[in-house]
């Protein structure tokens, strides 16, 4: 069976590299002019579409909502404790080099087929329906340059396009039959904005200079006006997440990068006036500017938290609520989201964190949704059962194998469950229809 799937993957993409959201890859397609892709916003109205209004985040229509949801990581961009990869001499490492890998090994076009087979398994139908049963109405998803520059041999060239947005726009419709919002979520810059091995590329301290680096600024500021014209108007998209993490090495972040924020910023603004920009912070209330420093409107501020308490649940929620607390002190009269955070294996503070945030009106996102059998009890709902991939060491036809059972739905994969019996499932679920107290 594996075999088979294997062997109908060539096909699959050899068909996939000719039409690619609606575009003839083909032939010169009269002079190379591209046909504008048509977009398919589920079940979403321009009455649905979402914008800031003070505190709050409101839709067209005036309904007064938050996100609560999850992040999709590893799914764009790799990160090797979550997604059983190994790469070069079989150390972990970050996705760029295991490209480079696929592509030193197998060749550019058999790279792009690897990446595109791991996608349509890691994220399945089946995956957006668990997300709507729990309730959820978004999802953040980060990606990288990578994913959407074909230099890159992570997708197919659109013959007269500079970027291909074809997985991004799939995953926003595919949410989007299902009612749930998407976040684009640029974890990666070019050259790295923060040198983590979940930007896409790991860099030492001393090797991070993308905000003295013109050209790499360029590129990223490039790559969202694309971003913004791409998907103006789009209610299906909640906002732009411009740059994740940003501090260097997890560092924080000073007046030099709301500075480049600035440009991201008015790069959107050039295109697309009405989505969200969310402004990520490093880590903390005070590493954020009062928007109107630099005339921002319509934006969202996004805190991440990561308390490293495993066990203690109350100095777990201690450390949230100080964080909470260092937020809403700056009183940035903007819409707050905790846009990454775990609770690990504590069922008792799942509960109470996801009570603590809707108690603020805050919206959320954890991390996150799944993980291989190779990760970390207590981070992800789902655990699928995919053995560690090797790239420079399997054969192609094992690294197929395995990505095959990444897929949720496989006969072999399993629901991660605590110990007391309960699923994250049933308490995401919770979580996420409780009560939230709009303006706390």
């Amino acid at each position: 069976m594996k075999k088979l799937l294997s062997l109908a993957l060539a096909l699959t993409v050899a068909l996939s590299l000719v039409v690619v959201g609606g575009c003839d890859q083909s032939g010169d397609g009269g002079g190379g002019a591209v046909t504008p892709p048509t977009y398919d916003w589920g079940v979403f109205t321009e009455d649905d579409f979402i914008k800031a209004d003070g505190k709050v985040l409101k839709t067209a229509a005036g309904e007064v909502l938050t996100l609560r949801g999850i992040n999709i990581g590893g799914y764009l961009v790799t990160e090797q404790w979550m997604c059983g990869f190994r790469g070069s001499n079989n150390q972990y490492t970050d996705h760029k080099d295991l490209t480079e890998v696929f592509v030193k090994r197998f060749g550019a076009e058999e790279a792009v087929k690897l990446w595109t087979y791991y996608r349509e398994n890691f994220w399945t139908e089946a995956d957006v329906e668990n997300c709507q049963k729990m309730g959820m109405n978004s999802i953040r998803l980060p990606f990288s340059y990578m994913n959407v520059d074909p230099q890159y041999n992570n997708v197919p060239e659109i013959k007269g396009q500079k970027y291909n947005f074809t997985v991004l726009d799939e995953f926003v419709e595919l949410a989007a039959q299902y009612g749930i919002y998407t976040i684009l979520d640029l974890h990666g810059a070019y050259g790295s904005q923060n040198g983590q091995d979940h930007s896409g590329e790991s860099l030492n301290l001393e090797q991070v200079d993308f905000y003295n680096n013109e050209e790499n600024k360029q590129k990223t500021a490039d790559l969202w006006r694309a971003l913004a014209e791409h998907f103006e108007g789009n209610p299906a998209v909640a906002g732009y997440d411009i740059l994740n993490e940003p501090g260097e090495k997890a560092g924080t972040t000073k007046e030099y990068h709301w500075d480049y924020f600035d440009v991201l910023y008015d790069a959107i603004r050039e295109f697309d006036k009405d989505h969200v920009v969310i402004i990520e912070s490093c880590w903390d209330g005070n590493n954020l500017p009062q928007p109107s420093k630099y005339g921002w409107q319509n934006v969202m501020y996004s805190f991440h938290n990561y308390t490293g308490h495993y066990d203690d649940v109350n100095a777990h929620l201690n450390h949230m609520q100080n964080k909470i607390d260092g937020v809403r002190k700056q009183n940035f009269n903007v819409p707050i989201y905790m846009g990454e955070f775990t609770c690990y294996g504590q069922e008792q503070a799942w509960k109470k964190t996801l009570s603590l945030f809707n108690s603020y009106g805050w919206s959320w996102a954890s991390w996150t949704y799944k993980l291989s059998n190779t990760g970390y009890d207590g981070w992800a709902i789902c655990y699928a059962s995919a053995e560690r991939i090797y790239a420079d060491r399997d054969s192609l036809e094992e690294i197929y194998d395995k990505m095959y059972y990444l897929d949720t739905n496989c006969e072999s994969s399993s629901t991660y469950r605590f110990s007391s019996g309960n699923t994250l499932f049933n308490i995401m679920k919770a979580g996420c229809t409780e009560k939230v107290n709009y303006y706390a």
